[in-house]
């Protein structure tokens, strides 16, 4: 038999529909930047919920009170997302470029959303890594940098669907053992 690569989770498939479906014709660059992560995120959350939804499913006041605790912080930030999948699961992409890359398309979302097309104040606060991130939006994400302003292009919303693709394949391909470990896939 050929060496046959595992299939993708449910949640994986359905963000990559999601994203492969984007019409970026139809809506301004901005659309696809802060709507990729959104689908990005969406997904991570699918994935937290399937693996910890053994562990959280408690019926005691306690039980109920700790699975609220344990869920707000699963799903605060993109670092406790991070850190979750990695510390309790073993599932980790952190260095690889499409992590880092889809970590760019979060800052630039941030921008977006936070900074209504400029640079936020805490991306500005430390100048040499302004500049590196400047440099990186307009190498990676083809943004236009002018001072602060940013301005995405058709090309950028094009990046930004490649990277949000790269980053959910890989992430779950990383988390298949531990899907399959708990007879989840």
């Amino acid at each position: 038999m050929s060496n046959m690569h595992s299939p993708l989770s449910q949640p994986a498939e359905a963000a990559l529909w999601a994203i492969a479906t984007m019409d970026v014709r139809e809506h301004p660059p901005d659309f696809a930047v802060l709507r990729v992560p959104s689908i990005v995120e969406n997904y991570v959350d699918s994935l937290l919920e399937t693996l910890t939804a053994e562990y959280l499913a408690g019926e005691s006041r306690f039980e109920i009170a700790l699975e609220q605790l344990a869920r707000e912080r699963l799903h605060q930030n993109w670092s406790a997302r991070r850190e979750s999948l990695r510390d309790s699961f073993g599932v980790s992409v952190d260095g690889r470029v499409e992590d880092q890359d889809f970590m760019l398309l979060v800052q630039l979302r941030n921008a977006v959303a936070h900074g209504t097309g400029t640079l936020t104040r805490l991306q500005r606060a430390r100048l040499s890594e302004q500049l590196e991130l400047e440099r990186n939006l307009r190498q990676r994400l083809l943004v236009r940098v002018d001072g602060y302003r940013l301005r995405t292009t058709r090309e950028t919303a094009l990046s930004a669907m490649r990277i949000g693709n790269r980053f959910v394949r890989v992430l779950d391909i990383e988390a298949g053992p531990a899907l399959r470990g708990r007879g989840l896939a």
